[in-house]
């Protein structure tokens, strides 16, 4: 018998693992969720950082409904009556209870969710930096307490508690120094956030910037020059294009000094200075004020009443570019960036409300 009539099939060609871990990181969660069960290998890898990251930068938005709550400025996302988001980073909601110091950190993609400790006593705003090369995620909160101002941080999914920062200036309050306002950037770098106070002792009133690293968790402290503003109660902070810069309205026009510098405490040279006479043509509703927000490249911009109304004005073009109404009672439909991003101790949504609900 001649054997060469029976040659062997060819073996069909396999993928092999790197390949399909790249194809897998260009599917949507709900398919790498179905994919988990198949093969442990898989499921292990799409667990790893690296391949989270990678898909993070590859998924494409989905559409999520939200609903704006009665706090201007917040939104609910999904079916949530009593969680306001703060925040989004990473594919992650920062949720805060509205009757309650309760948080947690939600993914809507997977559906699980990480109940926080609670929050101290009067939290005014968190902000949060993500560390996309790790995945690390932390949180500042900032709070008052008689008439003090305070922080704590948390890293996700590693401090079981909140933990306290040493703010600058704490324990004047009562003392030589008057603390009189606190304000906070509405936008900052990654990883950095700013906050002012104006302090009092006697006749004397001085500004100061505190500028916090989030990853060293470390306070630096640029003074304002005297003389700059007249009124510093009437000064405010806002973020002037990647920098800091305290802001007043004079005369129907704003004056900035931007902190270029802060390491160096590098400021301007000249005040920057924005006719307004443009708020004097645009009707507002009644009985709120306006006050400047933030400036990106030549956009200057106004928020009305808590958010109610906000108003961009082209600094270049000396121009309002946009004029929006918000309402704070309805229903939308907004982008979001799903991913994969997990922390230890998240559990699926259901289990999670089950056992908050228990510790309330």
């Amino acid at each position: 018998m001649d054997v060469s009539c029976y040659q062997r099939r060819p073996k069909e060609p396999k993928l092999l693992f790197p390949m399909i871990i790249e194809i897998l990181s260009w599917l949507p969660v709900e398919s790498l969720l179905r994919f988990k069960s198949v093969n442990k290998n898989w499921s292990s890898s799409m667990e790893e950082y690296s391949f989270i990251s990678k898909h993070m930068n590859r998924t494409r938005p989905v559409r999520l409904k939200y609903r704006l709550t009665k706090q201007p400025g917040y939104i609910a996302l999904g079916s949530e009556e009593n969680y306001e988001c703060m925040f989004i980073v990473a594919g992650l909601v920062l949720e805060k209870h509205s009757s309650s110091q309760v948080c947690r950190i939600r993914n809507p993609a997977t559906h699980q969710v990480l109940y926080l400790p609670d929050a101290h006593l009067g939290v005014n705003l968190m902000v949060s930096t993500f560390n996309s090369s790790t995945g690390e995620v932390k949180l500042v909160a900032s709070y008052r307490e008689n008439n003090e101002a305070g922080f704590e941080v948390l890293t996700v999914g590693k401090d079981e508690n909140w933990r306290p920062l040493k703010y600058p200036n704490q324990g004047l309050s009562n003392k030589q120094a008057k603390r009189r306002q606190f304000l906070l950037a509405d936008k900052a770098d990654a990883g950095v956030c700013y906050c002012a106070e104006t302090l009092t002792d006697g006749q004397d009133m001085c500004l100061e910037v505190h500028c916090l690293d989030l990853w060293s968790e470390t306070f630096m402290t640029a003074t304002l020059p005297g003389g700059v503003f007249s009124d510093l109660s009437k000064a405010r902070i806002i973020s002037w294009n990647q920098s800091i810069a305290v802001v007043d309205i004079i005369d129907e026009a704003l004056h900035a000094l931007v902190l270029e510098d802060f390491k160096e405490q590098k400021w301007s040279r000249y005040k920057n200075i924005v006719p307004m006479k443009f708020l004097k043509e645009t009707r507002f509703p009644e009985g709120g004020s306006i006050v400047p927000s933030s400036v990106d490249s030549d956009d200057l911009r106004f928020v009305y009443n808590n958010g109610e109304v906000v108003l961009v004005y082209d600094m270049k073009m000396r121009k309002v570019k946009s004029f929006i109404r918000r309402r704070f009672d309805g229903e939308g439909w907004g982008n979001h960036r799903p991913s994969l991003m997990s922390f230890e101790g998240m559990r699926p949504e259901e289990e999670g409300a089950s056992t908050s609900t228990t510790q309330e």
